[in-house]
């Protein structure tokens, strides 16, 4: 009962948090055998919440750091919860000898034909590519399936997430699940061979898992792709075709990377002075305080009756405001400190938002309790989520859309201007890259068969 109560707390909290999760390939995923899900880990929190909210059947079992097993609650939970604990060398007071009992469970897990999940880069991180991956997947998977006996053979599936932007609050996120690897072809019998078996298993989900998600293997060109991406990801998006098999976020990382990497070496004078400009760029964004790409890009005017509209419902989105402003406000003052561990940033705001958030209501319930009486704290209480919900939809459906605010709210004077300037300069780098992106693909599409039968 407890877990079928948190389920549904925890997909409810990640539908308020992250605007659209994307899940593509789920029907890839084997039935009726035991799994090892395996997956990158950009986002620290939320990889697990999405993964087992996502994947399909009973939720999987995860293997997480002993860490988190040090308090005494949180480790009751954990275990109810399924998650198997695992000793890390960089965990300071762990005894590497209780790896045993996580093995043990890992087995009896598998041997059962339910599911793991792991995160076999041993490690969350922001960087745009995948890690070296830890054996102890390969090692796990290739010693349960030798001890398989009934045909249901244990299968690896690999999964990619991609989060446009990991720490901010109503982002987007993509789950592919890729196809699956039969662990089977892979069990040696004798020890030389098992050692190499293991290490091809782990290329085998290596591959799997640079195949769904950004990955850069020239970690000095990553500022650059990243840079890029946050200007070019959404015009390259709009040229994609769909694909029912890729989203078109990773698709678009995907290709600026290529695009990337064939410039670093057929021109790589041009894509240091141009890596140079866009660096400019975002310093200077972040210096006018416009970290928000989307401020910068046109918008346009309201609709007449979408502007009334607006006006008639904006009584009701300044009661929403006023009532959640604080324990929405705080978590991100809560999460500055962790700027340079973006991994973490997520995390933070949803863990305080979540219990700001209970503890403000009961202190405004509590109020109206007293000044109005049982039944008006009820309905008031009642009122408050909802409203919160509702200057949501009423900031993303209105006033993001609108250029009304960036004159009003982005400030008079000088401050327009900049705004202005900013704009200006975005739209000439979307220019050269247009150009770019015209030389690259003539450089690199295949020659047209020529129609002369000489």
């Amino acid at each position: 009962m407890l877990t079928h109560i948190v389920h549904y707390v925890l997909r409810l909290a990640l539908w308020v948090f992250f605007r659209n999760i994307d899940v593509r390939g789920r029907d890839k995923v084997p039935v009726g055998g035991p799994l090892i899900y395996v997956a990158n880990h950009p986002n620290v929190m939320m990889d697990p919440l999405i993964i087992g909210l996502n994947t399909p059947g009973q939720v999987p079992h995860f293997l997480g750091k002993g860490t988190l097993f040090n308090y005494r609650l949180f480790a009751w939970f954990l275990r109810k919860s399924g998650v198997i604990a695992v000793a890390r060398v960089q965990d300071k007071g762990t005894r590497m000898s209780s790896n045993r009992d996580m093995l043990r469970a890992a087995y009896q897990v598998l041997g059962r034909g339910e599911a793991l999940a792991i995160f076999p880069e041993g490690i969350s991180h922001a960087h745009m590519r995948v890690h070296e991956l830890e054996p102890g997947v390969a090692r796990i998977a290739l010693k349960a399936e030798s001890e398989q006996e009934d045909g249901a053979g244990v299968h690896i599936v690999p999964i990619g997430l991609t989060y446009s932007d990991p720490g901010t609050f109503r982002s987007d996120v993509d789950v592919h699940f890729g196809q699956s690897i039969a662990v089977r072809p892979f069990v040696k019998s004798d020890r030389e061979s098992r050692r190499a078996s293991e290490q091809e298993l782990t290329g085998r989900i290596h591959e799997g898992l640079t195949a769904l998600t950004p990955h850069v293997k020239d970690t000095d060109l990553e500022t650059t792709i990243r840079d890029l991406s946050e200007i070019y990801a959404d015009e390259v998006m709009v040229q994609l075709p769909e694909s029912e098999q890729f989203g078109k976020r990773l698709r678009a990382h995907q290709e600026i990377i290529r695009g990337v990497n064939h410039f670093s070496e057929a021109e790589p004078e041009l894509l240091r002075s141009f890596a140079t400009v866009l660096r400019a760029h975002h310093q200077e964004l972040r210096r006018l305080g416009l970290g928000g790409e989307s401020v910068l890009r046109p918008r346009a005017p309201l609709r007449p009756q979408k502007l009334l509209l607006a006006v008639l419902l904006s009584p009701l989105a300044l009661y929403g405001f006023i009532h959640n402003a604080v324990p929405y406000y705080i978590p991100r003052l809560l999460a500055r400190p962790y700027r340079q561990v973006p991994e973490m940033i997520a995390t933070i705001k949803m863990l305080t938002g979540a219990g700001l958030f209970m503890v403000w209501y009961a202190i405004l319930m509590g109020a109206a309790w007293i000044l109005a009486g049982s039944l008006t704290a009820v309905l008031y209480g009642i009122s408050l989520p909802l409203s919160g919900l509702f200057v949501l939809a009423y900031d993303e459906r209105i006033v993001q859309r609108s250029p009304f605010w960036q004159g009003r709210f982005l400030g008079r004077g000088s401050r327009r201007k900049q705004l202005r300037r900013m704009s200006e300069e975005r739209a000439a780098i979307i220019r050269q890259l247009d150009v770019l992106r015209d030389r690259y693909l003539a450089q690199t599409s295949p020659p047209h068969p020529s129609s002369d039968p000489d």
